[in-house]
C-alpha cells in the first residue's frame, strides 16, 4: 500500500485550524447533507493502524467517499459492481482526487481486501471504522432488523458523498424498505449516478 505521507505532512500544518473548524456532531441521527463538513473523527489505515482525521485527508481535495456494508461480501467489490475502478478516467476528467472506500472494519480487514481487489496504483483507497463513530456521526448506521437478523450490526448503510475541500456536496443512499442495505439495487451511490450528480452541479 501507498504511504500517506502526503496526508500527514499537511495534517500536521492544518490540525490546529482544522480542529477549530470541524466538529463531532451531537446529533447522528441526522443524516449528513450536502453543505455539511465532515465530522472531525478518524478513520484507520493499514495494521497496526494509523488513525486518519478524514477532514485532514479531505482538506484541500475533492474525494468520494463510499460507505458499505461489509468488506468480503457479495456485491460491495469496488473493483466490479460499484463501477468506481472502471470510471476513474471520467472521474479525474471532473477533478476527483480519490474514492476513499470504508467499511465499519478493522484497517487489517480493509487493508486485505485492497490487496485482494489489486487495487494498488489505482485512484481507490480503503480505510477501516472499526468503532463505527465515522458511520454514526454521518448518520449513516444500518440499523434495519433485516440485515441485523444475518449478523451485520452496527454496520453502515449503503452510500456515497462527493467532499470538495470538506465540504459535502451531494449525498446518496442506496436504500429502500424492502432493500435496506442496498444489495439488489445500488445503483444511486454507484460511479454511474455519483458522476451524474457532480456533472450536474458542475453545470
Amino acid at each position: 500500500m501507498r504511504l500517506l505521507s502526503f496526508y500527514y505532512t499537511s495534517l500536521l500544518a492544518t490540525s490546529v485550524s482544522l480542529a477549530e473548524a470541524f466538529s463531532v456532531s451531537s446529533n447522528s441521527n441526522v443524516a449528513i447533507k450536502a453543505g455539511d463538513k465532515l465530522p472531525y473523527v478518524d478513520l484507520d489505515w493499514g495494521f497496526p493502524p494509523q488513525k486518519v482525521n478524514v477532514p485532514g485527508y479531505c482538506a484541500g481535495r475533492s474525494v468520494i467517499i463510499v460507505g458499505l456494508p461489509g468488506a468480503f461480501t457479495p456485491p460491495d467489490l469496488p473493483s466490479k459492481s460499484p463501477g468506481y475502478f472502471e470510471k476513474q478516467d471520467a472521474l479525474k476528467d471532473l477533478g476527483v482526487d480519490e474514492v476513499l472506500f470504508y467499511c465499519v472494519n478493522d484497517g487489517a480487514v480493509m487493508g486485505a481486501w485492497f490487496i485482494n481487489q489489486k487495487l494498488e496504483g489505482s485512484m481507490m483507497q480503503m480505510m477501516g471504522d472499526p468503532s463505527g463513530e465515522f458511520t454514526r456521526e454521518c448518520g449513516m448506521e444500518l440499523t434495519h432488523p433485516g440485515p441485523q437478523s444475518k449478523g451485520l450490526y452496527s454496520r453502515c448503510k449503503r452510500f456515497a458523498m462527493h467532499v470538495v475541500n470538506c465540504e459535502v456536496k451531494y449525498v446518496a443512499v442506496s436504500e429502500t424498505e424492502d432493500d435496506p442495505a442496498g444489495d439488489d439495487h445500488p445503483g444511486s451511490s454507484c460511479a454511474e449516478a455519483i458522476i451524474e450528480a457532480i456533472e450536474n452541479n458542475l453545470a
